[in-house]
């Protein structure tokens, strides 16, 4: 019955939260005009950007569920989750934007590099799964009477941080093969910031540990999990379609009648 929340903590935290998704859908409604008013008409630039809308749309209907859910920790990592979907679908829309029109219709590259970064991209969703797990074990439910995973913090943690270490182990092979192969350009810049950022975030968890789980080390952690996941996904996309030299190919799809310049 308010237009805005009461000014508590908790309260306030849940408001903030829909003012961004407010800023959020106003860029993904962006995103999508900006699609069709694009000359010359890409039809997969069009379908990313429809899937921006999709993720939103799911967020918000979730979101309900989470709240009806009194904040179960299994519907709060499902909230979590399709986020990293949606970002997922932003990054390849961001990729194939940039990619020139003639190189669209191009084969993908397939070598050792693409390979590895695939496998490496595969983990990192799986290492994102581990994540959720700690948060709805741990102690910050944003409620004091939501309920938690009835397993063990140290165990759940300890999980985590192995599923980690192989992601790291397999950034930095992707690195060592992706600079054998490919020598420099976008694929090499991508995996290095992968690397840099994947070695911050593990600094992150170990004193978030050590310092018996502040929120706001939580905080930091949960986007730098953001950040990791969407340069692990670049890596893969930037192996197979490099921006920098790309191949000329098939010619971008003709603008469909009715749609403006």
């Amino acid at each position: 019955g308010q237009l805005v929340a009461p000014l508590e903590f908790h309260a306030m935290v849940e408001f903030v939260n829909r003012l961004f998704t407010g800023v959020v859908s106003i860029a993904v409604i962006a995103a999508v005009l900006g699609a069709y008013r694009r000359d010359p008409y890409r039809r997969d630039l069009t379908l990313w950007s429809w899937g921006l809308v999709a993720g939103v749309l799911a967020q918000i209907v979730w979101g309900g569920f989470t709240v009806l859910s009194d904040l179960h920790p299994t519907v709060v990592a499902g909230h979590f989750l399709i986020s990293m979907v949606l970002m997922w679908n932003a990054v390849v829309l961001s990729h194939r934007a940039s990619r020139p029109d003639e190189s669209v219709g191009d084969a993908p590259i397939r070598d050792r590099s693409t390979r590895i970064a695939s496998v490496t991209a595969t983990w990192g969703a799986v290492a994102l799964l581990t994540g959720p797990a700690i948060t709805g074990t741990g102690p910050h439910a944003g409620d004091e009477q939501a309920r938690r995973f009835a397993w063990n913090l140290t165990t759940v943690a300890r999980v985590h941080s192995l599923a980690m270490w192989i992601l790291l182990a397999l950034i930095v092979a992707t690195a060592v093969v992706v600079a054998r192969e490919r020598g420099g350009g976008q694929p090499l810049a991508a995996v290095r910031a992968a690397l840099i950022a994947t070695v911050i975030q593990g600094g992150v968890g170990y004193l978030q540990y050590a310092t018996e789980v502040p929120p706001l080390l939580v905080a930091v952690h949960v986007a730098g999990a953001t950040i990791v996941w969407c340069l692990v996904v670049l890596v893969a996309l930037a192996t197979r379609h490099p921006v920098a030299g790309a191949r000329v190919g098939a010619v971008a799809t003709s603008r469909p009648e009715g749609v403006a310049a």
